[in-house]
């Protein structure tokens, strides 16, 4: 179900529209997370991924790429690997690994400084 936000999320991101790039939709599809937590809570570490996808659509939200990696590399991949880890997941484990390779190979592409900038939306 998580999975469905982080697809209404990209979508949002992409978009044209103002509404769908405020901090107000930040706060919805935060709050839908939330939700989301509630229906498919089963123990502990079921908040793994919720609060993953919680600090990354916050950290996409700010539209800065050293943050967004930031998150990706801190918060996001660390909590969806435990999570993958416990749940016996091998292949959202190696799914997370490659999403840190991609993270690394564009930090080390781009550099770390160049990444700081907040790119404005038409």
């Amino acid at each position: 179900m998580w999975y469905i936000l982080n697809v209404v999320r990209s979508y949002c991101l992409s978009s044209r529209s103002r509404f769908l790039h405020s901090r107000q939709m930040c706060g919805v599809i935060c709050c839908l997370q939330l939700v989301t937590l509630y229906l498919t809570w089963s123990n502990w570490w079921s908040l793994l991924p919720i609060v993953a996808n919680i600090a990354t659509t916050i950290g996409e939200y700010t539209y800065n790429s050293q943050k967004i990696r930031l998150v990706g590399l801190a918060i996001n991949s660390p909590l969806k690997i435990s999570y993958d880890f416990l749940v016996g997941s091998w292949a959202g484990i190696f799914d997370e690994l490659v999403t840190l390779a991609s993270v690394i190979i564009s930090i080390w592409r781009y550099g770390w400084k160049n990444l700081d900038r907040v790119e404005e939306i038409g």
